[in-house]
């Protein structure tokens, strides 16, 4: 019994640190660098500049690229769930299709 309780105890701890990482994730990328107080070490090495620009009232806004990587990774997301979601309606489906794409993968990397 002490350790279904243990583990309950375990559990519901690492649920609030998920918690707490999702919220954090959740912020501005520019708040949590302030907030952090430190910038990538690849930016420094590279001389670029890790501070974003200055909008026109005054506000800050990321660079385009970061923008750009924000929406690639959003729609990735999408696309993720939505392969997921259709997994589960047809699994015989999903892995029909998982077998072909192995099939053809190993035939575009054989050494025939």
């Amino acid at each position: 019994m002490s350790d279904s309780g243990n583990e309950i105890d375990e559990l519901k701890t690492l649920q609030r640190e998920a918690a707490e990482l999702k919220a954090e994730r959740a912020k501005p990328r520019s708040t949590r660098r302030s907030a952090a107080g430190r910038k990538s070490e690849t930016t420094e090495d590279r001389g670029v500049e890790a501070a974003p620009a200055e909008g026109p009232a005054g506000e800050e806004q990321a660079p385009e690229w970061e923008k750009a990587v924000r929406d690639l990774t959003t729609d990735l997301e999408r696309t993720v769930n939505e392969i997921e979601e259709a997994a589960r309606e047809r699994p015989a489906l999903a892995l029909l299709a998982a077998f072909t794409i192995g099939i053809v993968v190993g035939q575009l990397f054989s050494r025939r």
